[in-house]
């Protein structure tokens, strides 16, 4: 894949030789960063060093927070902030996978907004949407997943109370991401499965709950699934080929840019509401795992209660080339032959497999109808309630 630019309105870099056109940019947006990293490993591979090396060319003076975790702590969010407030810093840059870039965005508004807590503002808490701005966040994705890198949205999880809730701005969005696959080829294999599932979920929600209105959207949606399909067995084989890890990436931020709905019914993420209650259950259940766990049970769910039929045996015949008259017996085979994918690239199995005890199961659905669905019924095509949703978490057990 060729080099690029796209501004949408976050200024994307896509490319190895972008990384000039990247820095100067972040001199326009501010002299002070807040350095954002997870466990380490840009620290291991040297990609710090090049990156804090095109800052100091820059005369960019920056203060490095180091330590988020998957599926980020609001608590180190809240530490991660106090040290910017303290240095004074004028923009926050994400250098990591998903949970260092929601991380930064979360962090970026407490600076702004003189807040010391992050949890009090997510989605069921008392103050949500009462953020009322940000510092500027930049990102460098070292994942192919969340499309956090050009989203409004951040995910914040807190395991003093087993919750994991959204926050969205539009000031959140990034004002900058430099998308370098180089960045990508020593990561491990299975947070690359991980990540290629995620990118999956975010054109599957709607296009299977979005109607028939657009069609445009549909063939948009299937070219990204229909790349991640073919890239992720690739990349198995060859970790370090750069040009496959750039299209992997490339797909992740074209699978949440809002053009893969432009034209639908706008619809819940049902599997991103029930999987945020799963990984807040248990914060060591990466995202993009808890979702491929979720696929094959939620596909048969929805086709046994005859919803969305329609939907899947189109998807069968646009990604497998299914042709079968019979939309109930289409839909089966392509729900059929994604459980072959999964299975394939291990990422098939049980919550049991995951650490989600079936003893959890009632109180993880009434945390997904209170937060997400506000006290109510979630709604997949008809309504989908705590009974509902235990029988989908039930039916991931026969996944064996």
């Amino acid at each position: 894949m060729n080099s690029f630019e796209v501004h949408i309105p976050t200024h994307l870099f896509f490319g190895s030789d972008k990384s000039d056109n990247f820095f100067d940019k972040l001199s326009d947006v501010g002299s002070d960063a807040l350095i954002v990293i997870g466990g380490g490993s840009v620290k291991r591979t040297g990609y710090l060093d090049e990156v804090t090396s095109h800052l100091t060319k820059r005369s960019i003076k920056w203060t490095l927070f180091e330590g988020i975790e998957p599926n980020p702590h609001a608590q180190t969010i809240d530490r991660a902030a106090a040290i910017g407030k303290e240095r004074g810093v004028d923009f926050v840059l994400a250098f990591g996978g998903g949970s260092v870039m929601d991380a930064s965005k979360a962090i970026a508004g407490l600076i702004h907004c003189d807040q010391e807590n992050i949890w009090p503002f997510v989605l069921g808490e008392p103050k949500y949407k009462k953020l009322t701005g940000a510092l500027p966040v930049a990102t460098i994705p070292t994942t192919a997943a969340t499309a956090s890198e050009i989203t409004p949205h951040a995910v914040i999880s807190n395991p003093k109370v087993k919750g994991k809730s959204p926050i969205s701005y539009s000031f959140f969005k990034p004002v900058a991401s430099w998308l370098n696959p180089a960045y990508h080829t020593s990561l491990p294999l299975e947070t690359t499965r991980d990540g290629a599932s995620d990118i999956f979920s975010h054109v599957i929600e709607n296009y299977l709950l979005g109607g028939n209105d657009s069609p445009l959207a549909d063939r948009y949606s299937e070219g990204i699934m229909k790349t991640v399909f073919e890239t992720l067995p690739k990349v198995v084989k060859d970790p370090e080929n750069e040009a496959l890890r750039g299209d992997l990436l490339w797909a992740s931020s074209l699978a949440l840019n809002n053009i893969q709905v432009a034209g639908r019914v706008p619809s819940v993420f049902i599997l991103h509401n029930l999987e945020h209650a799963l990984s807040g259950y248990n914060p060591e259940l990466a995202h993009g795992r808890g979702l491929a766990t979720l696929y094959p049970a939620y596909f048969k769910w929805l086709m046994e209660n005859n919803r969305v039929v329609d939907r899947l045996a189109l998807l069968g015949n646009q990604l497998w080339d299914i042709e079968i008259e019979n939309q109930d017996e289409a839909a089966a085979e392509c729900i059929a032959m994604f459980e072959e994918w999964l299975k394939e690239n291990d990422l098939y199995q049980r919550l049991s497999d995951v650490d989600i005890p079936s003893e959890a199961f009632s109180e993880i659905a009434d945390y997904a109808i209170r937060v997400y669905g506000g006290g109510e019924p979630l709604d997949a095509a008809g309504e989908l309630g705590k009974r509902e949703i235990i029988e989908i978490f039930e039916k991931t057990e026969e996944q064996i």
